[in-house]
Formats: C-alpha cells, structure tokens, sequence
C-alpha cells in the first residue's frame, strides 16, 4: 500500500523544493583528486566513526584525509575500487573491488585501517562486488553487485555464512544491516522473468512456422502483450528483508522504481529509502524518496526525484561513472541525512525538513554526487568529478 505525505509535496520534484526555502551557502575547502582515469569507476566516501578522518575511493586506490585535507594514508589496489565501508569501531576498511570491466568476479577485501595489514578476502561467484554494509556489531559484512544474489560474510572465521538468491534480475543497487542487527535488507530492480519466457516461447511458436492470417494476427499479439508486461515491470523495483538469525527471507517489498539506497534510523521499525525509475520504460522516469514499514510493507511516498537522464551522453568514454544512482545516508549520532540526486546534495533532519543545501550542475558536474557526513552532522563531503575531463575535488562544506 503505497501513501502519500502531504506536508512535504512542497513541490512535483526537489530540484523546484528550493523556491520555498531559503538555501545556506556554505564555505568550502576543496581537495584536488586528480583525474578519473578508470572507464567505469565509482567513487564513494565514508566518515570514519571518530569523526576526525574520511575515507575516499577512486579508481584503484583509497585515501584517507583529515578534517584539514590533509592526506593522511593511501591504500592502493591492482583492481577498481567499487564500494566502502569502515566497521562501527572504525578498525576495519572493507572494499568492493572488480577490473574496469567487472570481468574479475567481485573481490571483497578487508584491510586494518592504520597499517593497510590485509586481514581477510572474499570472492562473489561472478560479476563485481559494489555494495557493502557492516552489521553494528562489527561481525558480518554483507556484500552484492550485479547477479540476483547476497553475500554474508563472517569476519571472525572468515567464512561465508549465507548467499541468499531472492532477487529477480541482477545489478542489485544496496545493501544494508538494521540498527538493531536483527534484519538485512537489499534493494534492486524487479524484471518480470515469467513474461519475457512466456514471449520467447510463443516467439518459438510463431517463428518458422506457417499459419492463417487470424492465427498469425492472434500470435502476434500475444508476443506484444507479454513484452510489455516484461517492459512494465521494469518500473518496480525490489526490497527485500531478511532474518540476520538464519539469513532467510521475511518480505518482499515492490517500490516505485529500482532501489537505489536503503538506511534505517536507530529506533523505530521504519526504512527510509531512495528510488528512481527506469529510463529506458517510463516518459516520466522520476525517482521517489519514501518511507517503508517493513513489518507491514506499507510505503509513504515523501516526495519525488528528478528523473535521470542517460547515463553517457556528450562524455568521452574515459571519463564517466558507470551508474547514476540516487544516494541516502543516515547519521545517527547527528539525527541527520544526506540525500544526493541530480542536481543538489541536501542534509535533512530526522523528519526529512532541509537543514542545508549544496546545488550540483549536473551538466558540468557527473551527478548524483557521492557524498558523505559526519558522526557529529557538522562536516559534509560531497565528491566532484567534471563529466567531461574526469577530473575530481571534494569539498568540505562546514554546517552549523
């Protein structure tokens, strides 16, 4: 059941939620990163819990910076950095690391984060690895990338404790342990595998075969009515939760769109969540921030994205992300999120209300933006890489 919260449709998209409300202009202390030189690169930033330092990915290396720019440590890769996350104790760096083209099966590895040490490594069947998230004990890390599958991993004995197929396509797109550690969630695209069977077989059918006019006729819209299920479904996305006690499947959840980034406040048993449609299907390919009961799967729509245009257009090759992917963290310790889209990265309280805005010009600047805040809310990065040199600063913006 899907609703919609009234006192937050300020306006049809956020990119027109700024006429209400007056923008903060930030200072900004830049650090140069040099040039993007992976073809299909995905850079993220993560605060460590200490709040003193934060960690960058990019191309075949992460850095460390302090709260100055100053850099502080380097580890470097022979593969491409493709996730992070740093454990709750900030003593573990975990990466997600596969080869340009994501033909060397997903690498997870795990690094001490002051010497570098490798302490632990992990492989996905096949693909890359992108996405990690720490359970809050600091003893799994859940891994997924681009088949229908995820990884949990058992840091203590090195082990993998559970690959749980649940998802219906691959190229999952987050996720996430609970703040309680009781529940794991995972977001992706749904794709209705049933209609495109049933499209080939009657293809099958059709194809090479003789038949009457009427039949023929008959045949051939069948063919289109079961592609354009298989079409449709590609503006559903997937939620999953599991049990973190025995790694099994509690709910299916279908949103409006791909799930793009899933996080969970400290109490409470509601997600909130990020989305966006599919280009490829829908004229009005829009995305949705929303809010999830995932006890119930009932879903609140809080407001609406801005639809994401293609991918690759007027770039050199070399210098691109791979993805456009709307972007949601939340910040406990500071009550705060920070929702990156297409043309702003914005800090919010614990109601979803602004707090600060940074604007992002989405045709100079390869949006959304990664970005990251924080523990104490008052420090935010946001990664920017020009869409056509592939070169990169990240700026720390002070918030009161």
């Amino acid at each position: 059941m899907v609703h919609i919260r009234g006192s937050f449709q300020k306006a049809a998209i956020l990119g027109c939620f700024f006429l209400f409300f007056p923008i903060s202009f930030l200072s900004a202390q830049n650090i140069e990163l040099g040039p993007m030189a992976a073809q299909y690169s995905r850079p993220d930033v993560v605060f460590f819990p200490d709040g003193q330092s934060f960690a960058i990915a990019s191309d075949k290396q992460v850095r460390v910076y302090d709260l100055q720019g100053k850099l502080v440590r380097t580890y470097p890769s022979y593969l491409n950095v493709k996730g992070l996350a740093i454990s709750p104790d900030g003593s573990q760096l975990a990466t997600a690391e596969s080869d340009d083209g994501g033909n060397v099966n997903g690498l997870v590895k795990i690094v001490d984060a002051k010497s570098g040490r490798l302490i632990r490594q992990f492989r996905h069947r096949s693909g890359y690895a992108e996405w990690l998230s720490f359970s809050p004990d600091g003893r799994y890390l859940a891994s997924a990338g681009d088949e229908p599958a995820v990884y949990v991993w058992d840091l203590r004995t090195g082990k993998m404790v559970a690959r749980i197929e649940e998802h219906t396509w691959g190229n999952l797109a987050s996720v996430h342990f609970s703040a309680d550690g009781k529940y794991l969630f995972s977001g992706g695209q749904y794709r209705d595998n049933e209609a495109l069977r049933k499209a080939k077989e009657a293809e099958d059918r059709y194809y090479g075969k003789s038949h009457s006019v009427a039949e023929a006729r008959r045949m051939q819209e069948e063919i289109a009515r079961w592609y354009n299920a298989f079409n449709e479904s590609w503006r559903i996305g997937e939620l999953i939760v599991y049990s973190t006690s025995n790694w099994k499947k509690i709910r299916l959840i279908n949103t409006p769109g791909a799930v793009h980034s899933i996080c969970s406040a400290k109490e409470g048993p509601s997600l909130t969540a990020v989305t966006n449609m599919d280009r490829q299907v829908s004229e009005d390919n829009q995305g949705y921030l929303l809010r999830i009961d995932p006890g119930s799967g009932d879903i609140e729509k809080i407001d609406t994205l801005p639809a994401m245009p293609d991918d690759f257009a007027g770039l050199d090759s070399e210098h691109r992300f791979y993805y456009r992917h709307n972007f949601l963290g939340f910040y406990p310790a500071a009550g705060r999120y920070v929702l990156s889209q297409l043309n702003s990265v914005m800090v919010l309280d614990d109601d979803l209300d602004e707090i600060e805005t940074v604007d992002i010009d989405s045709e100079t600047i390869q949006s959304p933006a990664p970005a990251a805040l924080s523990p104490d809310g008052k420090t935010l990065v946001i990664l920017k890489y020009n869409r056509q040199t592939g070169t990169g600063i990240a700026e720390l913006h002070k918030i009161d």
